[in-house]
Formats: C-alpha cells, sequence, structure tokens
C-alpha cells in the first residue's frame, strides 16, 4: 500500500489565504497541522498507532479557525480542510463569537511580527521515504540477543494565516529511538538497560550510539533480592540517567511551568516568580532553536526564541499566553500549543562541568536509576509524585554496580531540585510525555544527581 501522503505546505497556505481573505470576521486566524506518523520493532507489538496495509502508519489532519468579530472571540476545530470545509468552520467560529461574552482586546502575539530564525536541517527527505521493512532492517542489523528497539518516525506540515498579514509554513521530520537490553519472555528484567533518543535527521539519530547506551547500562547479572527488601538503609545519592531526567523535567514543565497549571491555581511555583527555589546550579530554558527537534514558530505563528524559566536556581516565570500574561502583568511568551494555552516544548537543563564519571565518583554508595515507568503527580499544588523506578543499579567504585529490583519512588519534585549533587556535561534529547510531539519538540537534559534521597522503597507489583 502506498504511503499516506501530506499535501503541500504551497497549497495549505494557498487555500487558508483564500479562505481569510472570503471571512467577515474582524479579525480571523487559520492554523493547519498534518502529521504522518509510522513505528516499527523487532519486539512485541503494542497498542496506539493503528494498523493500515499491514504497517503500523497514522495521518492526522487538523484545522482550527479563531474569530474576533465585535469584541467577542469564536473558536472551531475540524478535521476536514477542504476550502468549503474551512468556509464551514469560519462560520462555526462567528456563530460562536456571537454567543460568547465580550473579551478584552487581545495584545499583538509576542513575536508575531518578527522574522523566523533560521534553523537548518528541519527536513530529511529520508525519512517520509522509511518503510516498515527498511525500518525494521536498521533495528535488526544493530539489536542483539535480548535487545528491544522501536523506531518512529514522522513528518509535519504547518501552517498559519490571519487577516493581518501573518503567513508561516514549515515542513519538518523527526526520528526517534527506544531501545531497552535485558529483556525476557516476561518483560525488562532488574537491570535492564535502556536508552533513547530524537533527532530531525536518520544520520543525526545516531543508532548504533543509542544501542551502546543502553548496553552500557545493562547489568547482565542479577543476584539480588528479587523483592527489592536489599536496597540501601536511609537517604542515599541517587543519579538519574538522562532519560529519567527528562521525565522529571516533563512533569515539573506540565504541572507548574505551564500557562495552564497557573490558570488553574495548580502550579507549585505561582506564588514563587523572582524567588531562590531550586539549586542554584539549576538552568532550565525553553530553547526551540538549538534543542533536539527544533522548530521555528509556535500555536499562532509567532517566532520562537529561547524562553528562561529557571536561571540559577531562581524561577523567572512560565511560559505564557495571552490572558496569563494580563494576570501577571508580564508580555506572553511565543510558547503557543493552543490559542490560550503556552508551553514550553522544547525544554533544556543547562549542562554542568563535570563527566559523567566523575559524578558517579561522588555518588558513591548511592542508587542508579535508569528510567522512572510510570510516572504520575499525585499531588498536583505540592508537586508531589510517584514513580516506578527501573533499571535501578548500585553506585559502586564510582560506577555501576549491581542490578536492584525494580523500586517504587515518592517525592516532591520541587524540594529534589533543591538538593543537586551535580549535572553532567554530556546532554541527550528525549522525547517525553508531558513536554510535546516529538515532531515539535524534545526534553534535552544530561546526567542528575541528588543528594540525600529518601522515599524508595520495593515495589509490590513488579511488571510481569
Amino acid at each position: 500500500m502506498a504511503p499516506l501522503s501530506l499535501v503541500p505546505v504551497e497549497e495549505m497556505v494557498a487555500r487558508l489565504e483564500r479562505v481569510s481573505a472570503g471571512s467577515p470576521a474582524d479579525v480571523t486566524e487559520l492554523i493547519w497541522i498534518e502529521t504522518r506518523r509510522s513505528r516499527e520493532t523487532n519486539g512485541p507489538r503494542q497498542p496506539g498507532i493503528g494498523s493500515i496495509g499491514g504497517s503500523d502508519e497514522a495521518l492526522e489532519r487538523t484545522a482550527m479557525v479563531r474569530v474576533r468579530e465585535a469584541g467577542r472571540i469564536g473558536l472551531h476545530r475540524t478535521g476536514l480542510t477542504t476550502f468549503s470545509d474551512l468556509e464551514k468552520a469560519v462560520r462555526e467560529a462567528l456563530a460562536q463569537a456571537r454567543l460568547s461574552s465580550p473579551a478584552p482586546e487581545a495584545w499583538l502575539p509576542a513575536g508575531a511580527g518578527d522574522p523566523l530564525p533560521a534553523i537548518p536541517g528541519l527536513y530529511d527527505p529520508e525519512i517520509p521515504r522509511l518503510t516498515a521493512a527498511r525500518a525494521r532492517e536498521l533495528i535488526q542489523k544493530t539489536a542483539e540477543r535480548g535487545e528491544v528497539a522501536r523506531l518512529g518516525w514522522g513528518e509535519g506540515h504547518f501552517a498559519v494565516v490571519n487577516s493581518r498579514g501573518l503567513r508561516r509554513a514549515a515542513e519538518v521530520t523527526a526520528v526517534w529511538l527506544n531501545v531497552s537490553c535485558g529483556q525476557s519472555d516476561r518483560g525488562k528484567s532488574p537491570g535492564a538497560g535502556s536508552a533513547a533518543a530524537v533527532a530531525r535527521s536518520l544520520a543525526g539519530l545516531d543508532g548504533p550510539a543509542v544501542f551502546a547506551r543502553a548496553r552500557r547500562r545493562h547489568a547482565a547479572d542479577f543476584s539480588g533480592s528479587p523483592d527489592g527488601s536489599d536496597i540501601p538503609a536511609g537517604p542515599v545519592p541517587v543519579a538519574l540517567a538522562p532519560e529519567a531526567a527528562a521525565s522529571l523535567l516533563g512533569l515539573l514543565n506540565l504541572h507548574a511551568l505551564s500557562s495552564v497549571s497557573f490558570l488553574d491555581g495548580l502550579s507549585c511555583l505561582r506564588e514563587s516568580i523572582g524567588q531562590e527555589i531550586f539549586h542554584p546550579s539549576i538552568t532550565l530554558r525553553d530553547d526551540p532553536l538549538a534543542g533536539g527537534a527544533p522548530f521555528p514558530f509556535d500555536f499562532l505563528g509567532s517566532a520562537r526564541r529561547p524562553l528562561h524559566l529557571i536561571e540559577r536556581g531562581v524561577f523567572l516565570g512560565p511560559a505564557r499566553g495571552e490572558r496569563l500574561a494580563h494576570a501577571l502583568g508580564l508580555p506572553p511568551t511565543p510558547n503557543l500549543v493552543a490559542p490560550d494555552e503556552a508551553q514550553a516544548a522544547h525544554l533544556t537543563l543547562q549542562p554542568g562541568d563535570e563527566t559523567d564519571t566523575e559524578l558517579l565518583r561522588r555518588a558513591e554508595g548511592g542508587l542508579w536509576i535508569n528510567e522512572l515507568d510510570p510516572l504520575e503527580a499525585f499531588d498536583r499544588p505540592a508537586l508531589r509524585f510517584r514513580a516506578v523506578a527501573r533499571g535501578v543499579r548500585r553506585i559502586e567504585n564510582g560506577a555501576l554496580g549491581a542490578a536492584v529490583a525494580d523500586l517504587v519512588w515518592e517525592g516532591c519534585l520541587p524540594a529534589l531540585l533543591a538538593r543537586v549533587l551535580g549535572i553532567g556535561n554530556d546532554p541527550v534529547s528525549i522525547p517525553v510525555s508531558g513536554a510535546g510531539d516529538p515532531l515539535l519538540g524534545a526534553v534535552t537534559a544530561p546526567l542528575l544527581v541528588f543528594a540525600e534521597v529518601d522515599g524508595l522503597r520495593p515495589d509490590p507489583t513488579p511488571r510481569s
């Protein structure tokens, strides 16, 4: 079966311009997003993407119209994108505007008039041509016995047009890889090594390096207690692999640094702007220009630029849409992921000066955690989290030692980020839940080591 095809961006822009020119609204904004994603694995299939023509492939198409008419705003979303469908979407948005309450005059979106940043290498033509058979071949030529890899790839076309003359369009590709070493028929074994990465091109992914990273983390033999009762007693240093660190940062992003978390009153940082909340080594930015999956503009077409969220432990403020910007008395930021929802999509933890080897020496007697799966916030206002720590190993003689059974970890994320022992100098870009789609962004993080961590206990329900 032929691959599912996307509408060329030139045609998308022309169609949106025609609809915008014919709109009777005072202001009309049109957004069109099309993505095609595929995946392949040498392991068991998992639900998620439906099977089309014998391969895992999915095409998604969304158009959104936002209008302002007589001081009122209306929104309409559709998956139909012919000219007549888009005209109908404008009429639906106008009908909603007439029924809505008057809205304050919108601020000019941050960066709306700025030229787009020049970001090379957004599109790799090899990725749209990748087939399931070729992807499986790429996995199998590198994978060894007991290793499972999942390769995902996608292509996206994006266009934003408004009646004030804004025109934005982009074509991007992405490829992402997850590797696990230490698989059995029952799933991941204790001390299993895993690694992940995302890139805009196949060449940029460097799959063999991801496999090598997973193998270095794998403990081939496990002789510890199967119930985890042999873990070190009391608070211990904990070293998080970049994948585990990125997961925690994604949780912080979703529940504390997004505009929604502030507008809902649930962010643990809502009263802390300008205060030193975290360890001075923590500098966290949204860097859409140099991250693992850079992108030039946000949901409404504003030119992207780096946003400083935490600087040397001081919280500078969240990503801000129009409504939150008004509430805080601060300018909006070009981080919209929906019309009134702003969130960092390229979260980057500034690396430190020490190598991973030096940091492991400082964490002697502690634990190494490869991944946190699942991870959840069970107390959002305090940002208390619960996770299952997997791929756990002792840190012995400044290196990864004996494997430990999976552990349950409960802690408070802001307090944890105040107890940093060190940050590595070798960051990795990883697709993470809570930090955007791999086509639109990723979290970039190095090794992250904490001092005096407690709350780790044996997992009563180990994965079967």
